[in-house]
Parts: C-alpha cells; structure tokens; sequence
C-alpha cells in the first residue's frame, strides 16, 4: 500500500535512486536496540553523565551529546577521535554478527533492475561498516545491481548526518533535485531533509508509515516492489 505526503514536489528529472540497505533491501536483522543501549553504556563508562542520555536517543544523538559534553569538558579533538574509533569497534562486531544472516527483502533484486531499465541509476548509502558490508557481497550479489555501494566509513559522517549523501551525489556527478533518497528509518528522513534531497519511506524496517511521512517522506511505501510504478510516474511527470 502506498501513502503520499499532501506536499508540493519538483518534478525534476529523476537519474538516480540511492538506497539504504537494512530495513531496505535486505531484511532488518540488527540488534538495534541492543546497539543503542551498548553506545549509551559506552560513553557513560568514558564519563558522560548518564542524566544527559534519554530513552529516546539512538546511537546519532547519543553520540552528538557526548561529543558536545566531552568537547567542552577539556578532551582534544583526537582524544574524540579515538573514542569514536573505539566505538566503531562495538558497533562493528554487531553488524558483522548479523551480516552473516543478511537475507534480501522479497522482489528487492528485481525491482531495482526494473528502476535500472527505466535509465536510472541505483546506488547504496549505508551506516553499515565496510568490514560489514563485504561479508554482506559475499552472500548476496548486490555490486552488479548498483553503480556505488557506501558505507559509513567512505561517508564523512554518518546518518542523521547529510554528508554522506551530498558525498553520493558527488560520486554521482549529479544535482541533489535529480536523486532521491529510499530508507526505512527516521535517520533516513533527516538525512536525506538536511541534504534537501527527496525522501520515500519504506515501512519494511523498526519506523512505521506515520513516522516516515513526518520526518518529510514524499512516498512511503509497504513494499520495496511498489517503487518501478512511482520511478515511472516521476519520470512522465518530468517529461
């Protein structure tokens, strides 16, 4: 079943679709509750009061509160650095544990060579790590189905950060107006706004159809099957 936002959208035309993956393409197998609570519990053991966190943050916003209190509390810019690489560790160990199970969301595959057909381009933006994401390809043949395949660690920030898509439409070689951005998270959503990119939600992962039309989805979808028919219409519409 498919929602639209009640918004005005440019009808520019449309030459790449970039897609998130978990939740997306492949099916939700991340212990993502699991991951936020052990980012909370990792900067609290470093020294960040645990009064700061609420039971809403996730992993971004945990980590823009530390960043703000440890930064103004006297540590270095490197000394930051080091915890985040530490943190990448935590979160890397579970990604790589669930990306021995990744299994693809049904008619993802066929869908996205159906977008393809139409002459648009499909690429990956994930906060997955790289390490993650190979042991991914080894079991699901997803580099012949897009041009780019990006991580969190060839983005200069991850999601809810907008710089890893601006550093996808550069890849690309085309204008922000000329992509959307396809996820099922509201990281998505604010990713892809900050980045004044066009958002259409799926609500095949952990954020339901009213929560993506709230963080600005112009489409959200039930089925990743749903999407060739809204490429086609968007492509007639800018013709």
């Amino acid at each position: 079943m498919r929602y639209r936002n009640e918004i005005d959208v440019m009808e520019t035309m449309l030459k790449a679709v970039v897609f998130d993956l978990d939740g997306t393409i492949t099916k939700l197998k991340l212990p993502l509750e699991l991951m936020r609570s052990d980012a909370k519990l990792f900067y609290i053991s470093e020294g960040l009061p645990s009064e700061l966190l609420e039971p809403a943050d996730g992993i971004s916003s945990s980590t823009a509160k530390a960043r703000e209190y440890f930064l103004s509390n006297g540590i270095s810019m490197n000394e930051w650095d080091v915890l985040q690489q530490e943190l990448d560790v935590l979160m890397s160990n579970h990604e790589t544990t669930s990306a021995k199970d990744a299994q693809l969301m049904p008619g993802a595959l066929e869908s996205i060579k159906e977008i393809q057909s139409m002459g648009v381009r499909t690429s990956v933006l994930t906060n997955n790590s790289r390490f993650a994401m190979d042991i991914i390809l080894e079991q699901i043949p997803l580099e012949e189905h897009f041009e780019i395949i990006q991580t969190r660690h060839e983005s200069p920030s991850p999601k809810p950060y907008p710089d890893g898509l601006l550093h996808m439409i550069e890849r690309l070689g085309i204008e922000v107006e000329e992509a959307v951005y396809v996820g099922d998270a509201i990281i998505d959503g604010v990713a892809a706004s900050r980045a004044s990119m066009e958002f259409w939600g799926v609500a095949t992962g952990e954020t339901t159809t009213e929560n993506l039309l709230s963080v600005g989805a112009t489409e959200v979808v039930s089925s990743i099957v749903e999407l060739p028919s809204i490429v086609s219409r968007r492509l007639e519409d800018s013709s």
